[in-house]
């Protein structure tokens, strides 16, 4: 005997609500045919999922488990209903991408630049988080696709990576900036300016740290932490201060000649980004030719190695 999609339901109604009653008040049907679901879902299962207490009713560690493709299948059905309803309208989707703030401010708009130029009628959502969450959404279903790091969590069989780009790290100051005709700085030039950096905890934030650990000097004590990194490159734009940043997200400030980029001494190891998916879902049409305009854009994020002041 199978899982069926009505007896995770049920079950994520008990989960929400807290006791039988409220969920079967809630699912409009009978608390004896409630309990019945459930016993037959214990008993596809092989395993107790709810325990029956004087305060309520709370879930086993295996019913805490069943819950999470519980929510997944939620939203699977979810999304299926308005697919259908989009395309009776015309439009093409949903689609939600999620992104890093490197790509959410770099490949990932001009992706959707090329898509709404080739459609008119597009229903798109993105969605900005941590390399961690983002894989976590895209299992549940809570995103489609995600345009982040490659290597940063151990590999997931059900997760298909493909590289896009390589992003480097250097030295960003703003045009007029004392620093801004060197050709190439040292860490140990630059750890006594202000910094503005992002908020500790994230794994760029961290990369950042181990340069100054790896090369024994002491981390900046001037440090104004900021985010997002529009925030971030705005105050470099407007003051003295100094950061690290991968050269993806200060592309256009360099081509608009605000801010300018110089190489670092101490090189900080290329973070590849990349396109990740699930192996076992097929994308519909707006996802499809989103996967092919990456792909096809990828390569074009390769920032060829020029002088960048």
């Amino acid at each position: 005997m199978d899982l069926e999609p009505r007896q995770l339901r049920y079950l994520l109604a008990i989960a929400r609500s807290g006791s039988f009653v409220k969920a079967a008040d809630l699912l409009q049907i009978s608390q004896p045919a409630l309990s019945v679901a459930i016993a037959r879902l214990e008993d596809v299962v092989g395993s107790q999922l709810v325990t029956r207490g004087r305060l309520g009713t709370t879930l086993t560690a295996a019913g805490e488990l069943l819950i999470r493709h519980a929510q997944s299948v939620e939203t699977v059905l979810k999304t299926a209903q308005q697919e259908v309803r989009l395309f009776d309208q015309g439009v093409l989707g949903p689609l939600t991408v999620g992104g890093t703030p490197l790509t959410t401010l770099s490949i990932i708009p001009e992706v959707i630049a090329r898509l709404t130029a080739e459609f008119s009628n597009v229903n798109m959502r993105v969605i900005e988080d941590t390399d961690e969450n983002l894989l976590t959404r895209l299992i549940s279903h809570e995103v489609d696709l995600v345009i982040s790091n490659i290597g940063l969590s151990p590999r997931l069989e059900e997760v298909e990576a493909t590289p896009l780009f390589h992003a480097r790290a250097v030295a960003v100051v703003r045009a007029r900036h004392p620093l801004a005709s060197q050709k190439i700085l040292s860490i140990r030039d630059i750890s006594e300016l202000t910094w503005v950096l992002p908020h500790p905890g994230g794994a760029f934030r961290k990369q950042i740290e181990a340069l100054f650990t790896t090369h024994g000097e002491p981390f900046p004590t001037n440090v104004v932490e900021a985010l997002p990194f529009s925030v971030l490159k705005e105050i470099v734009r407007r003051s003295d201060c100094v950061t690290v940043l991968s050269d993806q997200i200060v592309g256009p400030d360099l081509a608009d000649g605000t801010l300018v980029a110089i190489p670092l001494k101490e090189k900080l190891a290329d973070r590849v980004f990349g396109l990740h998916r699930l192996q076992s879902r097929t994308m519909n049409a707006l996802g499809t030719r989103f996967v092919e305009l990456a792909k096809a854009l990828g390569p074009d994020y390769e920032v060829p190695d020029v002088e960048t002041n």
